[in-house]
């Protein structure tokens, strides 16, 4: 018998999660080569900008994408021919909500306190905010559309050809090179994967389905505002510390900064994509639900563990990298956020079974609550305390978090073990009846 590529499908979910984890590790190292490439050719304060700049955008396009990847991976296994149509209105209700969030940021003052009062710098803000939005909206449409092994791919290509821009253009614009060669690989991975989505794998998901789920705005509205509350609170966490230490401490503070944040960042994202291949997986059959949880919590306490004693250990040689400075001043921050590894794990786990369970209300009050404290805290203490106390007031919040929300995490997996919140498909209608997504 003729060998498949195919995986078997009773482990289809490991192998989506190591692709997708494959693919943050790429980007996590070659972001580290990228930062340690522009730190032997740029100076601290140029560093600092570009990276404020890059966090600045991440997080406006967070807003903007309203977390629609997790909208995307819990209905898109079931949407049947309504698919490509449920895709697109992602892909605009994104690039709209990023105009807008954008256009806020530029009035009120923010564009300009990061990368000067040029005119062309708010066409910079909304083109890069926007690109990054549709850049994160179509890694969920990939994997919601079984093709995960794709991403990687993409991340390591867009991440090689960053750092070959950077050599060239930070010798052209030592203020604008490194931002340039952040965003230009972005347009390039927009076309070419748009392209592979909606001619190859959007036909081909409609094609072997038989039947889909309810995709009418009334039907998901509740899930898409609770799940995009939950985003927004999770980007302030995770996006706007390198802002306010780059406004609080300054450009080279934010330099030594960003790199231990980077590491934590992408940490949390390695540990999301066991989460978001999880999801998909119990999307397209809930009766896996004890199998699916039991090989995601075994995968995502070997992760964690290992990343937190490697980080932990590494630290100074991964930040000597970058330069004496660098591992100096950012050595104990680094560590720090390594040791808070296990809880942001746990947490993302309650993420996945609040998505999986379609019940957001707790998580949604308890990144409200999280971000307030850390954030607030942050904003009054940080000149006092500096890098090292941010660092170490974020490690204390992510485990007084992980606490806090365990019983209703307990809860949701009794229920989703009972088949309380199993996906209900209806039958697919006839090829010239109007499909189920097409009313918005």
């Amino acid at each position: 018998m003729t060998a498949t590529a195919t995986p078997p499908k009773r482990r289809a979910m490991e192998f989506n999660a190591l692709a997708l984890m494959a693919s943050t590790v790429f980007t996590g190292v070659l972001g580290i080569v990228f930062w340690i490439v522009a730190a032997r050719l740029l100076p601290p304060s140029a560093v600092g900008q570009a990276s404020s700049a890059l966090s600045a955008i991440t997080f406006l396009a967070g807003l903007a994408q309203l977390n629609i990847v997790s909208v995307l991976l819990r209905f898109v296994p079931q949407a049947g021919r309504a698919t490509g149509g449920f895709i697109a209105r992602a892909y605009g209700l994104a690039v709209g909500t990023g105009l807008v969030v954008t256009s806020g940021f530029i009035v009120l003052g923010f564009a300009g306190d990061i990368l000067g009062d040029e005119w062309f710098v708010p066409l910079i803000f909304l083109g890069a905010t926007v690109c990054y939005a549709i850049f994160l909206v179509q890694d969920g449409a990939l994997t919601a559309l079984g093709a995960a092994v794709w991403v990687p791919l993409e991340n390591l290509l867009a991440g090689l050809l960053r750092v070959v821009l950077l050599v060239g253009l930070a010798l052209v614009s030592t203020r604008w090179g490194a931002l340039a060669a952040l965003v230009a690989p972005t347009v390039v991975a927009i076309a070419v994967v748009n392209w592979f989505v909606f001619r190859r794998l959007v036909p081909r998901h409609a094609a072997g389905s038989t039947s889909s789920a309810d995709l009418r705005w009334r039907s998901i509205r509740g899930f898409v505002a609770g799940d995009y509350a939950a985003s927004a609170l999770a980007s302030c966490v995770s996006l706007l510390p390198p802002v306010l230490v780059s406004s609080r401490l300054g450009s080279e503070a934010a330099a030594y900064f960003y790199i231990p944040w980077f590491v934590g960042v992408s940490f949390g994202t390695l540990v999301w994509n066991i989460a978001m291949a999880f999801v998909v997986e119990y999307a397209a059959d809930g009766r896996t639900f004890h199998r699916l949880i039991r090989r995601s919590v075994r995968l995502t306490t070997l992760v964690s563990l290992g990343a937190c004693a490697v980080v932990a250990l590494g630290a100074p040689v991964i930040l000597q990298l970058l330069g004496s400075g660098y591992a100096a001043e950012g050595t104990t921050a680094l560590r720090l956020i390594a040791l808070s590894f296990p809880f942001s794990a746990a947490f993302i786990l309650f993420t996945a079974l609040s998505v999986a369970r379609k019940k957001l209300g707790p998580l949604v009050c308890s990144l409200a609550v999280k971000a307030a404290v850390f954030l607030g805290t942050a904003a009054l203490s940080l000149t006092a305390f500096g890098i090292d106390g941010l660092a170490l007031l974020y490690l204390v919040c992510e485990a007084v978090t992980v606490l806090v929300v365990l019983p209703t995490a307990l809860r949701f997996y009794r229920e989703l073990t009972s088949g309380a919140g199993l996906p209900q498909p209806v039958v697919q209608p006839p090829a010239s009846s109007p499909s189920p997504g097409s009313t918005s």
